[in-house]
């Protein structure tokens, strides 16, 4: 298919794919390592694991629920601008973070946890609503599956990397190696996040010619000459009537453009009310922050975890690169059947957690290196079952109701403030028991619950589509004879 100049033709939706995985695996990567980043500030600053918990927690909360803010932006910018002004936030936090005074740890949660979770949460977002607009149609859960991949990708390159810079230069000079690197390749490939093209900017389908196109110009223009690069000669008079026809077309298509910005605004708006009273609606945001309570618990928590049981930091180093590669794994494999599931992907996302129980269970009898590996890759690929399949299920159960803005909000603010809670929970029970025991048991009782409500949206649309058939009228059911 040959593009016009200017445009973008289908494969070009999978350099956006691509380019969203590297958006994901730039901001997210890092972060996802905050556990490694938080024994070194835990040292430096003499904090309670709460305090410093909660700074990656914060963090990691914003990329979620920041997604208000970049709907709003996205309105008014393009998807590529604020992909690129997220990566400049976030780099702009790595760098000022490292400038933090002790003991003044305070100022970190704006410089960290603000600046780098709403940048992060720019950049994701923006990219990833893009990318549900070029997948609108079909295979939508294999792109995003992909693109997905680079927040466990970026996870596992980051740890080895953040070990060594932070054993070899110290966790200061660690952040301004980081924040210019991924300034530089991140706005590289953000600049590569493109709009999709409408369907009449292809010039012809894949099986015509430009002979049986230059064929159906002369149909319809008759008695003008349409030479062999489809330009068609006009008279003089021919050309003032046309102009006079562009001028017209040009000012009709503003108003119309100016009245269909307003009532975009207003339907934006009218489908987030619509989702604030929406059993279902609730039920998914229940899930997906009961969810994100326990499985933030590994961004945050689980190189604490590893250190109490006498883990060295290679080790944990070691562990953490075993768990990003079983959920790196998780999502490979949904991404080549994803498309071919025979049931909903919410059912993924319920035995994520369910399974989740079991590990959980287990981490709490963990004392060998070689245990916490094994249950690093199985909880790694269990956590796979939402991170893949949370946009994906949410497009497929609200997308009719509430759009590709909507999804991204019911996606994201529920899986922030399951972020946010988790750290100071964690933290706070084991700064009043002295280990992470309670703490996982806890979180096993609201993976269950995440289930619950999980099972609650089938349910509930199986029973009204019962009551719905069984109020019919008699007659609706008997088929003519």
């Amino acid at each position: 298919m040959v593009c016009p100049s200017g445009s973008r033709c289908g494969w070009w939706r999978w350099v956006v794919t691509f380019a969203t995985f590297g958006q994901f695996f730039f901001t997210l990567g890092p972060l996802f390592n905050f556990s490694i980043l938080f024994v070194s500030l835990k040292e430096d600053f003499h904090s309670s694991s709460a305090l410093t918990g909660w700074l990656g927690s914060l963090s990691i909360a914003l990329t979620c629920l920041a997604s208000p803010l970049c709907s709003l932006l996205t309105h008014k910018l393009s998807s590529q601008t604020v992909a690129i002004l997220g990566v400049i936030t976030f780099c702009a936090g790595l760098l000022t973070t490292s400038f933090v005074p002790v003991p003044t740890l305070g100022y970190a949660f704006f410089t960290f946890s603000i600046l780098t979770g709403v940048g992060a949460n720019l950049a994701t977002n923006a990219s990833l609503a893009l990318l549900l607009d070029w997948f609108a149609k079909a295979n939508f859960s294999r792109a995003s599956a992909l693109a997905l991949m680079g927040s466990t990708a970026g996870m596992l390159a980051f740890s080895p990397l953040l070990t060594a810079l932070i054993t070899h230069y110290g966790w200061r000079n660690a952040l301004r190696i980081l924040s210019g690197g991924i300034l530089v390749i991140g706005i590289a490939d953000g600049l590569l996040l493109a709009d999709p093209p409408s369907t009449e900017d292809y010039a012809w389908a894949p099986d015509e010619s430009p002979g049986d196109e230059k064929l159906e110009l002369e149909s319809m223009v008759p008695g003008k000459q349409v030479h062999d690069d489809g330009c068609i000669e006009e008279t003089d008079d021919d050309a003032r009537e046309t102009d006079d026809k562009i001028t017209n077309n040009e000012e009709a298509n503003n108003s119309n453009q100016a009245s269909l910005e307003v009532g975009d605004e207003r339907h934006f708006l009218g489908r987030l009310i619509s989702a604030l009273t929406n059993p279902e609606a609730w039920a998914w945001y229940c899930a997906v922050m009961f969810s994100y309570v326990g499985w933030t618990f590994f961004n945050i928590n689980y190189a604490s975890f590893m250190d109490g049981l006498g883990l060295d930091s290679n080790s944990i180093a070691s562990v953490i690169v075993y768990f990003a590669l079983g959920e790196l794994g998780g999502k490979v494999l949904i991404a080549v059947i994803g498309d071919r599931l025979p049931f909903l992907y919410l059912y993924l996302l319920m035995a994520s957690c369910l399974l989740g129980t079991v590990v959980l269970g287990f981490l709490t009898i963990a004392k060998t290196f070689a245990v916490m590996v094994l249950l690093a890759v199985v909880s790694g690929f269990l956590r796979s079952g939402i991170n893949a399949t949370l946009f994906v299920s949410a497009a497929e159960l609200f997308h009719e109701q509430y759009g590709t803005k909507g999804v991204m909000v019911i996606s994201f603010v529920p899986n922030g403030v399951g972020s946010l809670i988790s750290a100071p929970l964690a933290g706070a029970l084991y700064d009043a028991t002295g280990d992470y025991v309670l703490s996982l048991l806890v979180i096993a009782a609201i993976f269950l619950c995440a289930a619950a409500a999980c099972l609650f949206i089938p349910l509930r649309r199986r029973f009204r589509r019962r009551a719905a058939h069984r109020s019919s009228p008699p007659s609706a059911n008997v088929t003519s004879i």
